[in-house]
């Protein structure tokens, strides 16, 4: 088992622009929560479990069935936190997000992954940077049938 710990540094800049444009809540990838929680509830769901038998083995049946939906809700929550797919900017700002890592060969996957999204980001920031400016975009005429033959075909698909 690996971990491996995210962070992103920015300059006085770019923190700038994250606060400007609220980017620190941004989803750099997204995925889907519910399947996130399944993957977190089966784990914790068999800690409950056990949880529960033992519990109600040393003390009695309505303690274990209370301690081990308790376990079974916090151990949820602890590894929907730390298995879950979607990454927010937010998780790689302030200490970084850590990530499981199974294998090394996962590892490696991972940072590159991490490195692909950081990049994009990071030219994400960079165009910012030109958002309040004015763009003059030039379209040159066609000729009328040209024009009539472009309207025709995004009328007709």
């Amino acid at each position: 088992m690996f971990n491996l710990l995210a962070e992103l540094e920015l300059d006085p800049e770019e923190e700038q622009l994250m606060q400007q444009y609220r980017f620190t809540g941004a989803v750099l990838v997204l995925s889907d929560p519910i399947d996130d929680l399944k993957k977190a509830a089966r784990p914790a769901i068999l800690l409950g479990i056990i949880a529960f038998f033992v519990f109600w083995l040393l003390v009695a049946f309505s303690f274990g069935i209370a301690l081990g939906f308790l376990i079974t809700l916090v151990m949820t929550g602890v590894y929907f936190k730390a298995t879950r797919e979607q990454i927010l900017v937010s998780d790689l700002l302030r200490g970084g997000r850590t990530f499981r890592c199974d294998s090394i060969i996962e590892l490696i996957e991972k940072e590159a992954f991490l490195q692909r999204i950081s990049a994009y980001l990071r030219q994400v920031l960079e165009s910012a940077k030109h958002w309040d400016t004015r763009e003059t975009i030039v379209i040159p005429p066609l000729d009328p049938a040209e024009a009539k033959q472009a309207v025709l075909k995004r009328l007709h698909g």
